[in-house]
């Protein structure tokens, strides 16, 4: 198993109950995983130097100045790709997460 099947199946699920609660919270957060490895992704990109980097503003909306500085470091020293996440909630409480990559 190598890093980008470790994050996808153990830490992605953590992170998006982090996400969850700091949106809920209004909390500011960043948080990058370096999960290069040797050899290709599903869609034959390179995976030498894969990071998943998540950065999220306050309640109000606005990105924590230093936070948006790391951010901005991260992605100029990595290849990325840019998702959306959109979260639903459900009258009955529950929630719907699609993600738009």
């Amino acid at each position: 198993m190598n890093k980008e099947e470790i994050y996808d199946e153990q830490i992605s699920p953590l992170m998006q109950s982090i996400i969850a609660v700091c949106r809920e919270h209004g909390i500011a957060m960043i948080a990058s995983f370096n999960i290069a490895h040797d050899g290709e992704g599903p869609n034959g990109e390179d995976c030498s130097r894969l990071t998943c980097t998540s950065h999220l503003p306050d309640g109000e909306g606005a990105f924590d100045e230093r936070f948006s500085k790391a951010a901005v470091a991260i992605q100029r020293s990595a290849p990325h790709h840019i998702s959306m996440h959109i979260a639903t909630q459900h009258a009955d409480g529950t929630r719907t997460l699609a993600a738009v990559i």
